[in-house]
């Protein structure tokens, strides 16, 4: 990049490398274009940056010493803040691994189930969760490795589970759809603070209390800030967050004790397996074993050679 005296240049880049020592901070990025540059910070605004994150940095050129010029960071921006749903979804694509559905198809999706949602206090407390987070929620990983660990992972995970709750309520019609609904678009809501981004790692919070409990909390704070708090949505709701990892030794507090819970439980578990299962067997010849499947207690698997097509 040539640089001239003073002039602001703005940028969408990926953070790469932060340094800082006693006396200077700054950053390396990389542009849309691929071209690395280093930004110096302020002490002020490292916390305001993340390894692996796409922001807008607006920048100026200043000289440092014998008419070298220097950029000098005076903002920061995280890229889901100021770009349109299409620049974004074009920008990810373009810096990460990303779903393999394309944004706009996954929140056109899950957005489709919110509005289904005919019970009004579900889908109360559900929107104003879901508004809350929105922007963070389709960029974030569902985990830092196992399963749909990749930007999108999150809001694919969660679409990939809406889509199997319908086949299930028509054969089982006990089964309440709005708590379903409900409860799976929220049930990994509090990843977004769980884990610090799709290069990242378990936030204090995360380690400390997970997002079991975290999204437990949020859907009560959300309940009582709506006046719902004593509402047996609220209370069933509140059950289905805690309890979606189904066993106490995969981390939850409390078993599934209601149809809709349960249910909950297996089809997160489904779909974290399955997803990893099939790309497992993309990469596998026919007749041939996967290699080993962490999800799947270390097993191989194996990949048929049976067409399906009538001859």
């Amino acid at each position: 990049m040539e640089l001239n005296q003073n002039e602001i240049y703005k940028m969408i880049a990926k953070v790469e490398n932060i340094n800082q020592g006693v006396h200077f901070c700054n950053t390396t990025v990389r542009t849309e274009e691929g071209e690395h540059i280093n930004l110096k910070l302020d002490f002020d605004q490292l916390p305001f940056v993340a390894m692996g994150k796409v922001y807008q940095f607006e920048a100026q050129a200043i000289v440092k010493l014998e008419d070298e010029l220097i950029l000098k960071c005076l903002s920061i921006t995280p890229a889901e803040k100021i770009l349109s749903d299409d620049d974004l979804a074009r920008v990810l694509e373009h810096f990460y691994v990303y779903a393999p559905i394309p944004m706009m198809e996954i929140k056109k999706g899950i957005e489709s189930y919110l509005n289904k949602i005919d019970n009004p206090i579900l889908f109360k407390i559900t929107e104003a969760i879901y508004k809350e987070n929105k922007n963070n929620f389709y960029m974030h990983p569902a985990a830092t490795k196992f399963h749909h660990a990749y930007v999108g992972g999150l809001s694919h995970h969660t679409l990939t589970m809406l889509k199997l709750i319908d086949p299930f309520i028509s054969v089982y019609p006990y089964l309440n759809k709005n708590l379903l609904y409900a409860a799976t678009i929220l049930h990994d809501m509090s990843k977004i603070n769980e884990i610090s981004g799709v290069d990242g790692e378990y936030t204090k919070e995360g380690l400390l209390i997970g997002h079991l409990v975290m999204e437990t909390v949020e859907v009560d704070r959300v309940a009582r800030s709506l006046g719902y708090q004593d509402s047996e949505e609220s209370l069933l709701l509140k059950h289905m967050m805690i309890s979606h990892h189904g066993q106490f030794n995969f981390g939850s507090p409390k078993k599934p004790q209601t149809g809709e819970a349960l249910l909950l439980w297996f089809i997160d578990t489904i779909d974290s397996k399955f997803t990893v299962l099939g790309e497992s067997l993309e990469d596998t010849p026919e007749g041939a074993f996967t290699n080993m499947v962490s999800v799947l207690d270390k097993m191989r698997f194996y990949k048929t050679t049976i067409k399906d097509e009538k001859k």
